[in-house]
């Protein structure tokens, strides 16, 4: 039997292994992903501000747990996050240097997550686990916790985004089947939402019969998997990536596709492209929640180190395991 504290390491050392994984094929063609590496499955450098945010939420968690509100947070920035800026954040998401410019201003949640155009932003979604391991077996709970977070800097799909990956966490956290994490995604964000049509798609996808045929060589299946989860969730025509009703589907694809092994469907993920940092930390999150620590590769934990606090000062030096330890002593 895998413990809570076995997973929650699991599930954040599998994030910070994705985003690591993904960040040299952030923004980038499958086609180009695949001229450069064929198969991207070695962490080449550090992470990004995905596993700095999703260290930063889980910090929330350890000092607020259920109590935490959208008002601590926008504080929590204001304290920690805003002096520690001189100039512009490096490396930060759209949402969230609109919010910090909202609270520069003054303003409070919700406006400081509408006041700027990237309410969409995956910005939530690729620090949601830590709610979800707050939460083990519970998605609800994860969900509503995490849109506390998210009521800060972002709206809409932003933050139906963050609640899926929150509430696919939780499911994983209570070692869930694997197409039940999908349905425990699904059950937290309304059936009509742009994220939930985007996931049932991908799904679709998923469940037609591999190609068959002399014509069909040898990873071809898997390119004509890729190109038919592109056409049915990727906005080929917005500039950006960032998109969470498009990276957390293709997020839940790659988790499915790699039947929850860590290995399988973060490889997978980042050969995706587009926002493949957050993509590879979404399926690295969920199913080393599945897994626990044993099922993210020696290698890749190997190469995870404390985090530099190149985008947020503030988390500095402090290292994923130790952070899952804290959620899982203070649930």
């Amino acid at each position: 039997m895998i413990s809570h504290r076995d997973r929650a390491r699991g599930c954040l050392l599998g994030l910070a292994a994705g985003d690591a994984l993904g960040a040299p094929a952030e923004n980038l063609t499958p086609a180009e992903i695949r001229r450069r590496w064929g198969r991207l499955t070695e962490i080449e450098g550090g992470g990004t501000d995905d596993t700095e945010y999703a260290i930063f939420a889980a910090s929330l968690l350890a000092r607020h747990g259920h109590g935490l509100t959208p008002e601590l947070v926008a504080q929590a920035y204001r304290t920690e996050i805003i002096p520690r800026v001189a100039g512009p954040m490096r490396g930060a998401g759209f949402s969230e240097l609109g919010t910090v410019e909202a609270l520069r201003r003054g303003l409070e949640p919700p406006l400081t997550g509408l006041v700027h155009s990237h309410g969409w932003s995956d910005g939530l979604a690729m620090r949601a686990a830590p709610y979800g391991i707050f939460c083990p077996g519970d998605p609800v709970e994860a969900a509503r916790l995490v849109e506390q977070d998210g009521l800060v800097s972002g709206s809409g799909e932003g933050i139906l985004g963050g609640r899926a990956v929150a509430g696919a966490v939780a499911a994983a956290m209570g070692g869930a089947p694997v197409r039940d994490v999908v349905a425990a995604a699904l059950s937290v964000i309304p059936a009509d939402s742009w994220t939930a049509r985007n996931i049932v798609r991908v799904c679709d996808v998923l469940s037609r019969p591999p190609s068959t045929g002399a014509a069909a060589g040898p990873g071809e299946d898997e390119l004509g998997l890729v190109e038919a989860l592109h056409e049915a969730v990727v906005v080929k025509h917005y500039p950006w990536t960032d998109i969470a009703p498009e990276a957390v589907a293709l997020a839940l694809a790659a988790f499915l596709a790699g039947d929850g092994d860590v290995e399988a469907a973060v490889t997978f993920g980042v050969s995706l492209g587009r926002d493949a940092d957050t993509i590879g930390a979404i399926a690295g999150a969920i199913a080393g929640a599945r897994q626990g620590e044993s099922g993210v590769p020696g290698r890749w934990a190997a190469r995870i180190g404390p985090v530099t606090g190149k985008c947020l000062p503030v988390v500095a030096g402090r290292h994923v395991l130790d952070v899952a330890d804290d959620l899982a002593k203070g649930r």
